[in-house]
């Protein structure tokens, strides 16, 4: 492992539980994300690229802020929040969608997931959503709390991140379904693991719920990875644009459609539950959009 001690960073400004962990292990620069550190090179994001596809990479993604939603009304806000139709959603499942405003713009596309049948997370991009649900509930009538957990994402990613997962948790661990999560133990650590990641491969998420405890976790995934390929990495630009997936602010902001993403798949207008931007949304799909994301 490189050792760099020439980091200078500000206060205001979140390290992650793992911040540590990816100096010690050879990350060279950082950004800004959710108003936390992500480290964003490890030396050579090409080589990054290879071990992604080749082999499997972790990732400290703990800027994937998560927000609480909680209540006996909590399925209730949480579709209003978002345009995609959440009827049949389960608990123990995952879904990808969309958070609009009253225009139809795009305030963030996170990954929702279901803890409980009145329990969920949003795992956010890059905005405020915590201060936006916040504010909804205020004036919603709805019993609802709304908090940001003690919740820090890891994403193991890539071909052989199977095999180091089966390793860590063991064989039942492997038919955890795609966009789904449950709750696991690794030697005395409470973990929330779900199959969802960014980069169109292989992959998994590993929601640590001690931030106490990013040091102690990184290095016994790494400990059992190395055997396996496993490097420490960043998110992969490059793999993402070729499986098409969307960065926030990147390919959109609030200034952006989901028609306009070609994302129609996740607006359903005809449902009887109100959301958040439907009456714009239905203008919109009536008018037609002028600009398409390709």
């Amino acid at each position: 492992m490189k050792q760099f001690k020439n980091f200078g960073f500000g206060t205001q400004i979140r390290k992650s539980p793992f911040f540590e962990a990816t100096v010690r292990w050879g990350a060279q620069e950082f950004s800004v994300y959710n108003h936390m550190y992500i480290p964003r090179d490890f030396g050579d994001p090409v080589q990054n690229f290879w071990n992604l596809v080749n082999d499997a990479i972790l990732c400290d993604v703990a800027v994937e802020r998560q927000v609480e939603i909680i209540g006996p009304d909590a399925s209730k806000f949480v579709q209003m929040m978002t345009p995609r139709d959440l009827t049949n959603m389960s608990v123990g499942q995952c879904k990808y969608i969309l958070v609009t405003n009253s225009d139809g713009g795009v305030l963030n596309d996170p990954v929702l997931l279901r803890l409980g049948e009145n329990r969920y997370w949003f795992s956010l991009a890059d905005s405020d959503i915590l201060l936006w649900a916040q504010g909804i509930a205020v004036n919603s009538g709805l019993n609802v709390t709304i908090l940001e957990p003690d919740a820090s994402p890891l994403q193991l990613q890539g071909p052989k991140s199977g095999e180091v997962m089966n390793a860590l948790f063991g064989e039942s661990i492997m038919d955890l379904k795609y966009y789904w999560h449950r709750e696991v133990e690794l030697d005395g650590l409470n973990l929330i693991v779900s199959r969802t990641g960014w980069s169109s491969e292989l992959g998994y998420e590993i929601f640590l719920q001690d931030e106490s405890q990013g040091d102690e976790l990184w290095e016994k995934i790494m400990e059992v990875g190395t055997s396996f390929g496993l490097k420490p990495g960043h998110t992969s630009s490059i793999r993402r644009i070729e499986g098409g997936m969307l960065s926030y602010h990147a390919d959109a902001d609030i200034n952006t459609n989901p028609y306009e993403l070609g994302l129609d798949r996740l607006v359903n207008l005809e449902m009887k539950e109100d959301f958040i931007g439907k009456a714009a949304l239905h203008r919109i799909q009536k008018n037609g959009v002028r600009r398409k994301q390709v």
